[in-house]
């Protein structure tokens, strides 16, 4: 009987062993941390330099209006359209501006506060007047300057004789030299090299060694424009993503100071003897 008394209280335990839970160790909780996405930067494509603008299919990757559809077109640089920011010009000050014209663009470009504010082709000097490379600063602003080396020369009977002339070769005698205009002058140099209002040919270089811009373009820079404004005359391209960084800046190139460009000395005027007539040879015989 005992026996049995015991196989029940045993069996009743291991029942009530089974029934019981075992506890469990804690679990660390475990935190859901929502994705993060990562944006890598692509690499900086410089405008200036686009490539396959001339494709087939070619589509301008910028939105309308900015600077950067602006050069993002197939024609440029070789185009005689303009790119002005009106807001920017006005935020110009000595301080917070340079231009930078770059010769084998045949370009110019105004940048204010790193930014380009105003963007217009240029004819620069040709073989022989090649413009000068270099830094330079805005020392003189004239609004109707004029040149007086190179403009024409007119006869006795107001008949134009060379209206291509240049003063330093000699006043043919009996003639007038009118000199050529430069409106919204900014000189650069003392022997003659600045920016003025001309005939520009986008691509070509057409001057005696000075920057011809496009008439309404130089009225607009000279409206804007200050004394000591840095220029940047180069053969190389500037790097646009950089705020005009031009590297390296071309400052090698520099022809002797008034033997070229656009002024001349009094001292340097002579007049050409008018060629002798039959008759008036006669005569002296």
């Amino acid at each position: 009987m005992k026996h049995t008394k015991f196989t029940l209280c045993l069996t009743s335990l291991l029942v009530l062993a089974a029934c019981t839970p075992v506890p469990q160790p804690e679990r660390p909780q475990v935190q859901t941390i929502p994705q993060q996405v990562i944006f890598v930067p692509q690499a900086a494509v410089n405008p200036l330099d686009l490539p396959n603008k001339n494709a087939p299919g070619y589509q301008n990757p910028y939105p309308q209006g900015t600077y950067e559809h602006f050069v993002a077109k197939p024609a440029y640089p070789k185009t005689m359209e303009t790119y002005s920011d009106d807001v920017l010009l006005n935020q110009l000050t000595v301080s917070n501006s340079k231009i930078i014209i770059c010769i084998p663009q045949q370009r110019a470009r105004l940048y204010v506060e790193g930014r380009v504010a105003l963007d217009w082709p240029v004819s620069t000097g040709t073989k022989g007047h090649e413009t000068p490379t270099g830094v330079f600063r805005v020392i003189e602003k004239d609004k109707n300057h004029k040149s007086n080396r190179y403009g024409k020369f007119v006869n006795s009977q107001g008949k134009t004789i060379d209206s291509n002339a240049d003063l330093s070769k000699g006043l043919p005698e009996g003639s007038t030299f009118q000199a050529a205009g430069m409106p919204n002058w900014h000189r650069l140099t003392w022997d003659g090299v600045g920016i003025h209002g001309g005939k520009v040919i986008a691509g070509q270089r057409l001057s005696h060694g000075c920057i011809r811009t496009p008439y309404p373009v130089a009225a607009k820079l000279f409206e804007h424009s200050e004394f000591g404004m840095p220029v940047y005359i180069s053969r190389a391209v500037e790097d646009y993503n950089r705020g005009g960084h031009v590297r390296p800046i071309d400052v090698k190139y520099r022809q002797t100071p008034g033997n070229d460009y656009t002024d001349l000395a009094p001292s340097q005027i002579r007049t050409i003897p008018a060629p002798a007539t039959p008759a008036a040879a006669a005569q002296q015989a």
